[in-house]
């Protein structure tokens, strides 16, 4: 659990990091930004890293195992949608986003009992929310 919970609040803390960045609209910020996130994305899926874009959902799913990570996976997605959407990327970003959401309904499907905040995060991607307000 406490693995879990260093996990949440690094990602909170790398929201609260993209938000900033995103309100300055500098490319420069964006382009740091985008590196945050990639590095995250990195740290969280380690040796997947190359192969888990280009498996469906459900198979990457498999690979990650663990619920709390695939929902991490899900929250880190949304941020690149977000920082897509502001580089003006707006296919990238509803691909982004559409993958995010997926991850996030397939973390709650595995989990026992997934948390309200899931199944509400899930429901506020899906419909456009990015969570940096």
């Amino acid at each position: 659990m406490a693995q879990r919970d260093i996990v949440l609040r690094w990602i909170a803390q790398l929201r609260r990091l993209v938000a900033r960045l995103l309100r300055t609209g500098v490319p420069v910020d964006l382009a740091l930004a985008r590196e945050e996130v990639d590095a995250a994305i990195a740290h969280l899926l380690g040796p997947l890293t190359t192969l888990l874009p280009t498996l469906a959902v459900a198979s990457a799913a498999d690979l990650l195992h663990d619920p709390d990570r695939i929902f991490g996976l899900a929250q880190l997605l949304a941020l690149r949608s977000a920082l897509e959407a502001a580089e003006g990327e707006a296919a990238r970003a509803a691909e982004s986003r559409k993958r995010a959401v997926a991850f996030g309904e397939e973390a709650c499907r595995r989990a026992d009992e997934p948390p309200e905040s899931w199944r509400a995060w899930v429901a506020a991607a899906a419909s456009g929310e990015t969570g940096l307000d």
